[in-house]
């Protein structure tokens, strides 16, 4: 009975649980190897700094991700557009929710410029002092606003002006 679904046919590599994903990410990987070539000749300089490195960009970053993927490209490393905790070797953030800290943990999260002073330096930096969390500082800090203002100060506000201060 076909219910009015097409069924997928054995044979086709679509047929297995995650077989869509599996080929969309393998097309992905074949396109970055393809890209990778044009801008090693487009831009005359390449190395392989970064070979064996596979980063997944998470959120907004400087430089940006399209950047990075650049960088990658140039010096020898993989461009992760989705994230695998079997593959990707280090994410790439500027800030993450303390939920995305909690499911990262134990990951190599790195500030991206862990990549740009790696290329500068010629070889490839320890991660560690790139490190946007340690395992020592758990959740994000919050602020401390006890010192800030004493309850003798004056308050500026809508009924205060900043005269005399």
């Amino acid at each position: 009975k076909e219910d009015g679904k097409k069924r997928a046919r054995d044979g086709d590599g679509w047929g297995a649980w995650g077989g869509y994903m599996a080929a969309k990410v393998q097309k992905l990987e074949d396109q970055f190897r393809s890209d990778a070539t044009k801008e090693q000749q487009k831009d005359g300089t390449s190395s392989t700094l970064f070979n064996g490195i596979a980063i997944y960009v998470n959120g907004y970053t400087d430089p940006s991700a399209a950047e990075l993927r650049r960088l990658m490209m140039l010096h020898g490393g993989q461009y992760h557009l989705y994230y695998s905790r079997s593959k990707t070797t280090h994410i790439i953030a500027t800030n993450l929710t303390n939920a995305k800290i909690k499911e990262l943990k134990g990951e190599k999260v790195v500030h991206p410029s862990w990549i740009v002073e790696s290329i500068k330096a010629g070889h490839l930096l320890s991660y560690i002092p790139y490190q946007l969390y340690t395992k020592t500082s758990g959740a994000q800090r919050g602020l401390n606003f006890n010192n800030v203002c004493k309850s003798e100060d004056p308050l500026v506000g809508l009924g205060n002006t900043a005269e005399g201060l």
